[in-house]
């Protein structure tokens, strides 16, 4: 394009116009309420570059909604007015998504190593707000098996805020400790955007009951049904440029949980989080993840079960250990973790096989401690090296390591040599 071209060209976005219409066709079961505040901001623009952002905008949003299959905004030129202004006229044709929905699919955000099975149906706009009901079930490698239902409602006058209600069974195999929990629990959740980041609301009843083989006596006596009554805060920043192989920002995880209104559980947890990742030379980057967490128990009479303690060690926490290698059988109610990883791009060309746009080598060092008393965890910390290979697939993170524990306990469950994660969380 010659430089004529290119000045004629932005003279005409640069044109003076004026939208004297938006229309919406294709509107069965959602409000019209819901659809209209997203195209509003239309009406305001005042030339064709500023139309042609806010349309690429408005389609972004209607179809973030997950209401309609297809979005699709023309835009048709009316001619002058009386003032010589250009008017336009918009319109929006939407077709709706289908009511009900199957479907399946195969995740891992439940921890590290742990792949789940989920098949699911769902019914969308339930009331024409864009309500919408959930059925899942779950079968994975921890989750022997699970089912939910989720009912979830967006707060329509607050940006990425919904309210949410949970009702779900779990039965779930403690594969390092060889004990079994099975959870019926309801969860009333409120999400909402505030403080610059996710903010999560919830109370939470737990109905648990652990059972199992052959487990240390300590455990044993844990045996039988428990009721924990809680509530929750989280708090997450994520500003990172992926969230699986991160290379710039930062990601910022704040939990606090107090239980103790019925049952047999009584205290204030608090998990911390923060992760910081730059760009540095020779198309390295740094990654620096701090990890810490405690419990404190409240009352004399009721006390923090197995199911809520600490456990570290693994991929996707303190490399050169087993998952939950550290703090086995019995865990603790404190805890701190540090890693600090140096990675870059395979020396392959992306069109090897596509072999350089998700794979990367990284070295690492991993460093952390688990007690129950402060003096813990200042004795004789964990500590790894190693270096490996990184795979992005799909929404997954794959780790292929050979990590070297240099510090460790007697008690510890160590693992010299080739370590294998898939997760999303790491650290």
């Amino acid at each position: 394009m010659s430089e004529d071209d290119k000045a004629a060209l932005l003279k005409i976005l640069k044109h003076h116009i004026r939208v004297k219409s938006v229309q919406i066709d294709g509107l069965r079961r959602v409000k019209e309420e819901i659809v209209v505040p997203h195209l509003k901001p239309l009406l305001k623009a005042n030339n064709l570059f500023t139309l042609l952002s806010l349309v690429g905008t408005t389609h972004d949003n209607l179809e973030i909604l997950d209401a309609f299959d297809n979005v699709d905004i023309k835009i048709d030129h009316l001619g002058k007015n009386s003032d010589y202004v250009n008017e336009v006229a918009l319109k929006v044709a939407v077709s709706e998504a289908s009511r009900n929905s199957l479907g399946m699919n195969v995740a891992s955000d439940r921890g590290l190593n742990d792949g789940t099975f989920n098949m699911f149906w769902k019914a969308r706009n339930l009331f024409g707000r864009l309500e919408s009901l959930r059925v899942n079930y779950v079968k994975g490698t921890k989750v022997s098996d699970g089912c939910s239902i989720v009912f979830n409602k967006p707060i329509l006058s607050q940006r990425n805020s919904n309210f949410k209600v949970v009702i779900s069974k779990e039965n779930m195999l403690n594969r390092t400790a060889n004990y079994m929990t099975s959870d019926m629990k309801s969860n009333i959740v409120y999400q909402l955007w505030m403080l610059g980041g996710k903010n999560e609301f919830e109370a939470e009843a737990l109905w648990q009951q652990i059972y199992g083989g052959n487990v240390v006596m300590k455990i044993r006596e844990e045996f039988g049904h428990h009721l924990k009554c809680a509530v929750r805060h989280k708090y997450l920043r994520d500003t990172r440029d992926d969230q699986l192989v991160p290379t710039s920002g930062s990601r910022h995880y704040v939990e606090t949980e107090l239980a103790g209104f019925m049952g047999d559980v009584n205290h204030v947890k608090v998990n911390v989080e923060s992760q910081f990742n730059a760009k540095l030379l020779l198309g390295y980057s740094g990654a620096l993840t701090l990890r810490a967490g405690l419990i404190h128990q409240l009352g004399e009479n009721r006390r923090t079960w197995i199911t809520d303690k600490y456990f570290c060690g693994g991929p996707g926490s303190v490399r050169g250990f087993y998952e939950d290698g550290i703090g086995r059988p019995l865990g603790g109610t404190m805890h701190w973790g540090t890693g600090l990883s140096l990675s870059r791009k395979l020396p392959f060309s992306p069109h090897i096989w596509g072999l350089g746009k998700f794979m990367r080598v990284h070295h690492f060092v991993n460093a952390g401690n688990l007690g129950s008393e402060r003096k813990d965890l200042l004795v004789d910390p964990r500590v790894a090296v190693g270096s490996g290979i990184i795979v992005k697939i799909a929404n997954f993170r794959m780790e292929i390591n050979y990590a070297v524990p240099i510090r460790y306990q007697s008690s510890d469950v160590v693992n010299h040599g080739l370590q294998f994660g898939i997760g999303m969380n790491f650290m």
